[in-house]
């Protein structure tokens, strides 16, 4: 008897073990579902960052792109020929990342045709086709940088104008009036300056002095009127040229751009841009352009008065003074539409404006 007794005893073991053990096997099982459910999340978390990485990319390539000169023209154009972008030729861009990642951006227009040309970028990264991940950022553009704002006069300051000698003052463009002299304050021209304006209209008609508008204004916000923008926004993407004494060489060497000249400086020899290829040149200190320098484009001076004694030299373009303007020793200086229109158009730079990144369609 008790030996069956033990024999019954441990056939209970049995049911019991495998009780528990079914009972491990559904915990397991759990276990193992919710390892699989967690890899599935963090699977698709990865895909979805790799998406917004992939459409932040786009957002810099096409931004590199508009910013490169070969490139710019492939996207936009000045149809119109009015020295603003304003068509958009490539809408949309594709844009290869790499094994199963790809952005998608979108240019729109905001603002075009104009000194303040906008575009809004929306770029959609995607993950094997948008199959595993999908990602929309967007951001706006403005450019900055080239003259924001073309002169309507060939000289302008903010302060005095006084031109004297045997100099040669020239502006037949009749969008702008043939405008000659536009001054803060006083105008001062002796009978040795030639000056030529439009048929039809007098040296006389072409000349704007004591406008309160320009006098009133600070240099800084001077500044700003012509450039869109502070002086320490376009001294970041200027190429910044650090120059005592004569500076032609080395504005020369730099090519068609914004520069941004810094020292007591001089422009006496040499071509410093063309028609096609303008340069800016923004002067931080004291300037005198003289000699046989010649210079196409725009050349804005902060100096306290910016010297102008071109003997042989000549400036297609307009000049801009933030104070007083001293004009004497000859020379040719010539509103030149062609230049003013390029160095707006092709010499900006695009930069976000601050706070347009969002993401979402």
């Amino acid at each position: 008897m008790k030996h069956l007794f033990r024999l019954q005893k441990g056939a209970g073991v049995l049911p019991v073990a495998l009780i528990l053990l079914g009972g491990a096997a559904l915990m397991l099982l759990f276990t193992q579902r919710n390892l699989l459910v967690d890899l599935r999340i963090t699977k698709n978390g990865y895909a979805h960052r790799l998406a917004y990485t992939a459409a932040d990319s786009g957002l810099v390539t096409v931004l590199t792109q508009l910013n490169d000169a070969i490139q710019r023209n492939q996207i936009l154009t000045d149809r119109q020929a009015k020295g603003g972008y304003d068509t958009i030729l490539q809408p949309v861009i594709q844009i290869p990342l790499g094994d199963q990642l790809n952005a998608s951006v979108k240019i729109k227009g905001l603002s075009m045709g104009g000194p303040d040309i906008r575009l809004q970028l929306q770029s959609t990264g995607c993950v094997a086709g948008c199959a595993q991940g999908r990602a929309t950022v967007s951001q706006t553009l403005a450019m900055r940088g080239g003259i924001h704002k073309i002169p309507y006069a060939l000289l302008t300051a903010r302060g005095e104008i006084s031109a004297t000698g045997p100099v040669s003052i020239t502006n037949q463009t009749a969008a702008v009036r043939g405008m000659l002299l536009h001054a803060g304050k006083a105008v001062v021209v002796d009978e040795a300056v030639k000056r030529s304006t439009i048929p039809g209209s007098t040296p006389e008609a072409a000349v704007v002095m004591h406008d309160k508008a320009l006098a009133q204004m600070t240099p800084d916000r001077f500044f700003e009127s012509w450039f869109g923008a502070d002086k320490k926004m376009i001294q970041s993407v200027a190429t910044r040229i650090r120059c005592e004494g004569d500076c032609s060489g080395a504005v020369a060497a730099a090519g068609s751009r914004v520069i941004w000249l810094e020292g007591n400086a001089r422009l006496t020899n040499g071509s410093l841009g063309t028609s096609n290829a303008p340069v800016v040149v923004i002067a931080s200190g004291t300037l005198q352009v003289s000699g046989s320098v010649r210079i196409t484009g725009v050349v804005y001076s902060m100096a306290p008065v910016t010297e102008l004694g071109l003997m042989s030299g000549r400036l297609d373009g307009t000049l801009i003074a933030e104070n007083n303007l001293l004009i004497q020793d000859g020379g040719a200086l010539i509103y030149q539409p062609l230049a003013l229109q390029a160095a707006q158009t092709r010499l900006g730079t695009f930069v976000p404006v601050p706070g347009s990144w969002s993401d979402g369609e």
